[in-house]
């Protein structure tokens, strides 16, 4: 997993990954996370806003560590994360 950071974007990240078949089981897993709305965008890639009372910091602290968790039972996926 690759995570660039362009600046304060505004609450969002993007995560491009190498097999765009795995995309809908991703965006599922993902979705569990109420504070987090996943949305699909065209091809690899989806686009995940968050809500709630976290910071912004600690809410893309628990981004990564799902989608860590979420490599690690697929390996043969390769995932940039990008705000």
């Amino acid at each position: 997993m690759e995570w660039r950071t362009h600046g304060d974007e505004g609450g969002f990240v993007r995560i491009h990954v190498s097999r765009p078949e795995s995309l809908r089981r991703l965006e599922m897993f993902l979705a569990i996370d109420t504070e987090a709305v996943v949305t699909p965008l065209e091809g690899d890639a989806l686009e995940i806003s968050f809500l709630g009372s976290r910071n912004e910091w600690a809410q893309r602290k628990e981004l990564e560590l799902r989608l860590r968790s979420w490599l690690a039972s697929h390996p043969d996926v390769v995932a940039v994360v990008s705000d």
